[in-house]
């Protein structure tokens, strides 16, 4: 027997208001254990999926099933990470790291073994005194990924998590991002405007176009778990780069 898809899209549509279709006839089936990756011309709804899934808004069409549940329903299941970190200022690392099991109620020694675990797991131990202002732009997003992590979500929802950080750092932050999920492994779903970024991080690459957003592609990503640096600069990475790469090229005309 097999198990059941963890997010079922079926039909799905989104329109705000009087406006314009922003979303129409997304038909997605992800299983558990999917990085899935969503690229698109700006205003194809990518953001707005996301939201979707994680019951912030609901769907004015179809349906979206999320571990057999509403996606309102779901949400203990889900984190979305948003492209700015969002630490609160006058919180030390730790304790943004903290805020969301404080939130649920979970016990005071707990909170504090998981908040060490998970800094841990990101390279900032070391800063868990610091305060946000303290930091750079590639160590806050560190901080929102393991405030994400410290409840062990199911389903990870990141929203151009790294999109405003150099290539370099933002590279790394991939890798960073894919050797977490080795140790905590959970479902994600992403949203980015790089090509190369999604290639690396995915399992499935959906191409959407724009006005309304429509699924144009569906790319299946080859490559095996662990995924090093070295991938990038092989022949079938660099062609699967170029193939994503024509694909969107379509959908912007």
């Amino acid at each position: 027997m097999t198990s059941r898809p963890i997010v079922n899209l079926e039909g799905v549509g989104k329109r705000f208001g009087a406006g314009a279709p922003v979303l129409e006839g997304i038909e997605l089936t992800v299983e558990r254990g999917d990085f899935v990756s969503f690229i698109g011309p700006s205003g194809c709804g990518k953001s707005t999926l996301l939201r979707l899934i994680a019951g912030l808004t609901e769907p004015t069409a179809g349906r979206i099933v999320v571990d057999g549940m509403t996606p309102a329903d779901a949400r203990e299941e889900v984190f979305l990470v948003f492209q700015d970190a969002n630490l609160l200022p006058w919180r030390r690392v730790a304790e943004n790291v903290e805020l969301p099991l404080m939130l649920r109620g979970d016990p005071t020694d707990r909170r504090r073994e998981r908040v060490g675990e998970m800094l841990n797991v990101v390279g900032l131990a070391e800063a868990a005194e610091k305060y946000p202002w303290q930091l750079s732009g590639g160590m806050k997003m560190r901080v929102s990924i393991a405030r994400a992590l410290s409840v062990a979500p199911d389903i990870l929802l990141l929203d151009e998590p790294f999109g405003a950080l150099d290539e370099m750092t933002r590279d790394r932050l991939n890798e960073d991002l894919l050797t977490i999920r080795e140790r905590d492994p959970f479902t994600a779903f992403f949203v980015t405007h790089s090509v190369a970024e999604a290639v690396f991080l995915s399992t499935r690459i959906v191409v959407l176009s724009a006005n309304p957003g429509r699924m144009h592609r569906v790319i299946e990503v080859p490559f095996a778990q662990p995924r090093t640096p070295e991938l990038r600069e092989t022949p079938g990475f660099l062609s699967l780069l170029a193939e994503t790469t024509r694909e969107l090229r379509l959908v912007r005309r």
